[in-house]
Order: C-alpha cells, then structure tokens, then sequence
C-alpha cells in the first residue's frame, strides 16, 4: 500500500538550528551536465546555496554537501571545532557495521521483541542515519521509517537508493521504506492497526542532549548536534505514538539519562553506551 501523509495535516518537519545557511553545495569541476542539473534541483529541494567554484570561492566556515565515489557526502568546514575532516554520508553497501545480520540476541532484537519466528512491522520515529532501521530489517522485519530533517532524511534516502541498486543488499533496502516528515502527520494509515495480529513495534532514538566535545566519541554526531539540534519535542512524539496500537514501544537513551515519560518502563535492556527502554501496552495506550 503507497503511503502518503494524511491530506488533512500538516506534514510536520523538524525544528532546530538554522542550518540552511550554514551549507554549501559544491561540485568538483569535471561534473557532468546532468549531475549539474540534479544538484541545481537538489539545493532548490533544501533550500542550499549552489557554488560555482569555477567562479566562486569556497567558504572555509561553511559545511559542503558534494557528489563524489557515487554518494552525496556532507563535508565539516575547513575551520571547524571537533568536528573533524572526514564526511558524513550513509554507506549500507561497504561499512563493514552494516554486513553482519543482527540476531536475536542482541539488545536492540531482544527490546524489539524479535523471536525465530516473529517478524513485527517496526514504525521508526526518528530515523535519523538508519542504523537501527537497517540492523531490524537485516532481520527480515519490514520498516516503516520517518525522519523529520530534510538533510538527514536526504542523505538517508541516497544511502538506500545505492544499496537497492546493489546484489548484497537489495533485499535489505526493500524492506526500508522511508518518509520525510513527522509519523504524526500520517496518522490513520498505518497498516496493522486494526488488526491485533499485525500491530507494530514502534521505535524511537531521539537526539540525546549535547555532552562535553571529549565525550563526543563519534564526530558524526558531533555533526548532527551542529545542524540538527535536539529533539525537544520528543516526550510529546512517544506519548503520541503510545496512543497508536502496537505490541511494544521501544525507546533508545543514554544508560544515565531519565526515561521518556513519567510511566516505568516493563524492561530495561542496557547494553555499553546504550540503554532501551521498553514499554508494553495498556489500557490507555490500545486505539478503539
């Protein structure tokens, strides 16, 4: 079944730094026509300034989203603080994270509820890079997955776009289906709701607050703290999403940080510098 947002609401993006001014999109000077072409479209879709370089200096303050080894890749400014030099982009086709199908005994399968068996449909929240939606569907589980910041979710989608063009991992990207917006504006056309036998799991990783730059171990979430922001919204988007049906709602934290919400969780499963939350249907939470 396509699914679009609900004609009825507003197809609800994220909020957070001004971040559109802060990149620029760059091509090297061998580009060809048509790949001109797509980056003209492509800045006019993120709202991004498109440098000619052949006529136009590049700002060292500046991050840049540029084509190169078939992948868009977001590059850190020149003059940047810790954010190192390497880029940030979505490989599913050569990350050596990314070969090996998650099992049934690992944390995030164990929080999901995964059996031999047992497949659920996972609702992803916040998508983000699409590590956790990835390692889910490396299983066999279908994703439906949701990322509310355009260049994230811009990034995310040519990441899929290369590994469903791939023999390796063609069956695993089909079973991704991505959405730019909040799963608040397609409210009512979820599969499964109805029917008790294909209700989801739902799944959130919300950004974490900012910790001390000698903490930040992984500088591409340095990056993501710099354009993206946090999710101030998100006790408000996990009660929403309690209210939909589903056989479990899963939410990633930090091992130290304060649950969600008010409720207790029915399991907690930690694991490194991880910890998942994981909440259990009620009463309250069960749509009629």
């Amino acid at each position: 079944m396509a699914l679009g947002p609900n004609p009825g609401q507003a197809k609800i993006l994220r909020s957070g730094p001004d971040w559109h001014s802060l990149i620029r999109l760059i091509l090297p000077g061998d580009a060809s026509d048509e790949l001109a072409l797509a980056a003209t479209a492509i800045a006019q879709q993120l709202a991004i300034e498109f440098v000619d370089t052949s006529n136009q200096s590049i700002c060292a303050d500046c991050f840049h989203l540029t084509y190169t080894s078939d992948a868009w890749q977001l590059y850190p400014p020149e003059r940047s603080d810790g954010l190192g030099k390497h880029p940030l982009w979505v490989d599913f086709v050569q990350n050596p994270r990314f070969g090996q199908v998650l099992t049934t005994r690992e944390p995030l399968a164990k929080a999901a509820g995964l059996r031999a068996n047992q497949r659920p449909q996972i609702i992803d929240l916040t998508a983000g890079l699409g590590r956790d939606a990835w390692a889910l569907a490396s299983t066999g589980c279908s994703v439906m997955a949701f990322e509310r910041h355009p260049l994230v979710h811009f990034l995310l989608a040519d990441g899929l776009r290369r590994a469903q063009a791939h023999p390796n991992t063609e069956a695993i990207a089909q079973k991704i289906s991505l959405h730019l917006g909040d799963a608040r504006a397609y409210d009512g056309l979820f599969p499964g709701q109805e029917d008790p036998e294909k209700y989801p799991v739902w799944v959130m990783d919300p950004m974490f607050p900012e910790r001390s730059k000698s903490a930040l171990v992984k500088k591409d979430m340095r990056i993501f703290h710099h354009l993206v922001g946090q999710d101030d919204d998100a006790e408000e988007l996990f009660a929403w999403a309690r209210t939909r049906s589903g056989v479990r709602w899963i939410v990633k934290r930090p091992p130290q940080a304060p649950t969600i919400s008010s409720d207790k969780p029915a399991m907690v499963i930690t694991s490194g510098r991880v910890r998942f939350d994981c909440y259990l249907p009620t009463r309250k939470a069960i749509k009629t």
